[in-house]
């Protein structure tokens, strides 16, 4: 009976800790999938369609793997990426697809090709890719993935 009393008085301290854990948890920022196509070094011309091929990462193991398109000036970071999933700062956004894993109906994937948006400037710009993984182990908590080749363009 006393050790039954002990639990009782121990749990509530446990789950307290765990779920101030699971309260403290962030959506955090790892390494995203393979970006295929534009190949790095690739490069792409002001209005000028050009490839995109994306291999996700699939960390999760969710049905359907969204994922943001961006053409940005510097090499994006995890500091880059809001915990929504996005780079605010980018120069331009190609959009939000859904890649299906598991032999699922597409829904929304990527095009094959993109085309490059007009900009006043050329140099190094990088195609960053976020995937957001969703219902992650062992929580069902939300995470990104970050990938981005550098691409030369030219105005």
């Amino acid at each position: 009976m006393r050790f039954f009393s002990s639990l009782l008085a121990v749990v509530p301290a446990i789950l307290a800790v765990q779920g101030s854990a699971l309260v403290a948890r962030q959506s955090g920022v790892g390494v995203g999938g393979t970006i295929v196509a534009p190949a790095a070094g690739s490069t792409i011309i002001n209005g000028e369609p050009f490839p995109f091929q994306y291999n996700n990462n699939h960390v999760c193991q969710d049905g359907y793997s969204p994922i943001h398109v961006y053409l940005t000036a510097t090499a994006p970071t995890a500091a880059d990426v809001s915990s929504s999933g996005t780079i605010a700062n980018a120069l331009h956004y190609f959009g939000l697809y859904t890649i299906a894993n598991f032999g699922l109906p597409p829904m929304n994937s990527p095009p094959p090709t993109f085309t490059a948006p007009a900009l006043s400037y050329e140099g190094e710009f990088f195609l960053a890719v976020v995937e957001t993984y969703l219902t992650c182990p062992p929580d069902g908590h939300t995470a990104y993935g970050l990938s981005s080749n550098p691409v030369e363009y030219q105005a």
